[in-house]
């Protein structure tokens, strides 16, 4: 995902995310589904305990027993819902940790041409050639020692 938004996504690709060519209401309009899918998201984990009720479980789980990186990410966005921050971490630490990461790099993207500093700042190469292998590491450790 990270190379598809610093590569393909950048606005000389798509003209439509460069908001100093933007049509205002097409700001406008996708601003107002981005917060309705946001609000229909928190509504649905903060409603359903996804241990209670259905929901898709992980195919990698199912065919080798072995937990992926994503595996317990639901239960612990319920659990972040609900403020259990600890349980949230029980489930899936890796993705408590990289929520506040994943925030700046969504923030300084955002603002990439407000504060042009800060989105080279998120584009560090040691940023991000690090993020995959603490992912890789989470996969391999959380699967030898029962995490």
């Amino acid at each position: 995902m990270f190379l598809l938004s610093s590569f393909w996504l950048r606005s000389e690709f798509l003209p439509i995310c460069n908001p100093k060519i933007m049509n205002p209401l097409v700001k406008k309009v996708g601003i107002v589904l981005i917060i309705i899918a946001a609000f229909f998201a928190i509504y649905i984990y903060a409603k359903f305990d996804p241990e209670t009720t259905f929901f898709p479980k992980c195919p990698f789980f199912w065919a080798t027993g072995l937990k992926c990186p994503g595996c317990g990410s639901q239960r612990a966005l319920h659990q972040l819902l609900h403020l259990r921050v600890g349980s949230a971490f029980q489930y899936n630490a890796c993705l408590v940790v990289f929520i506040p990461i994943i925030l700046f790099l969504l923030i300084a993207d955002a603002l990439r041409y407000k504060y042009p500093k800060l989105y080279f700042a998120s584009r560090n190469p040691v940023l991000s050639r690090s993020i995959p292998v603490v992912i890789l590491l989470w996969w391999i450790l959380r699967n030898v020692f029962g995490w």
